[in-house]
């Protein structure tokens, strides 16, 4: 059976994605699923505790259990079920099964995720957000879509989910390949119609270098252009109208890189969806420049679709 599945290893980041995991199980009408798994050597914000423990000794945990992943999981229960009353919840401890990333692209392709939802740790307006060494493969690599919800604070607060719900989702789109993009607007559009949200379609694009001489001498060709990509993306999207005809949809070509544009757009957005190609590189799966821009910039959580 499909499901939202949402990672956790105990860090404020992954509980606030068990949040927005638990709303979008309740949305999607799915079962909420819950993977603890930890790489070794634990994170350093989790050395305290583990130094912290007492000297006596314990009784043993079962084979593959620990305490520490007992109460993980039952705090990510009592967060989900806090917020989301009436959730469907199944925890499974995955840890030591592997390397994170490798478990959770495991898991999430051979239960039929519908959806896989991690946390990321946010650093400071400058630096941007951390995507380490289990979110960026993951993201680079699922059959899924991956939704990375950023941390912003402790407790059972709306951290990770930017607070209320503000009732837009943002959607990029590329319009130099024929492929792509119906899968990317099929997410968004159905995400849209399930939040009763808006979506901003948007394009962003830049003046060829070979116009910069043909602008001075015709200051119109660039306006000219704009009025062309325009109406190439509003006859991409117009399909899209006619079959979620209760969605608000606005196609929006702005100039400049698409990865700053869409970084730009993200602040108040419940959403931001980028796409990613899934096709195979002798380096394997990898981001693009776009991908990686919003997820290590934007403010919003970040939805990754791979597409052909």
């Amino acid at each position: 059976m499909t499901a939202v599945t949402v990672g956790v290893n105990g860090s404020p980041e992954s509980f606030a994605a068990v949040r927005w995991a638990a709303r979008e199980a309740v949305v999607r009408e799915l079962p909420l699923r819950v993977i603890h798994v930890q790489d070794w050597p634990a994170h350093p914000e989790h050395i305290e505790h583990i130094a912290g423990r007492p000297l006596a000794p314990e009784p043993l945990p079962p084979p593959g259990r620990s305490r520490e992943a007992e109460h993980v999981l039952r705090e990510a229960v009592r967060i989900a079920e806090l917020h989301q009353p009436g959730v469907r919840v199944r925890t499974d401890d995955m840890a030591g099964e592997g390397l994170a990333a490798q478990v959770l692209l495991t898991e999430a392709g051979s239960s039929g995720a519908d959806l896989l939802v991690l946390g990321s740790r946010g650093l400071d307006s400058l630096t941007g957000f951390l995507i380490g060494s289990t979110s960026l493969p993951v993201a680079a690599a699922s059959e899924c879509p991956v939704v990375l919800v950023r941390g912003h604070g402790h407790g059972d607060t709306d951290a990770g989910d930017n607070g209320s719900a503000t009732g837009k989702l943002i959607l990029g789109i590329g319009l130099k390949r024929s492929t792509g993009n119906d899968e990317l607007l099929s997410f968004g559009c159905a995400e849209a119609a399930r939040r009763n949200s808006r979506l901003q379609i948007l394009h962003a694009w830049s003046l060829p270098a070979m116009y910069t001489y043909a602008e001075t001498a015709d200051p119109g060709i660039g306006d000219e252009l704009a009025g062309h990509i325009s109406q190439t993306l509003n006859r991409t999207v117009e399909p899209w109208r006619e079959r979620f005809p209760d969605v608000s949809i606005e196609a929006k070509a702005v100039v400049g890189a698409p990865g700053a544009e869409l970084v730009y757009a993200s602040p108040g957005a419940d959403l931001l969806i980028v796409g990613r190609r899934t096709r195979t590189l002798p380096v394997g799966p990898r981001l693009g420049h776009v991908a990686h821009a919003a997820i290590h910039h934007a403010t919003s959580p970040v939805a990754v679709v791979p597409h052909a």
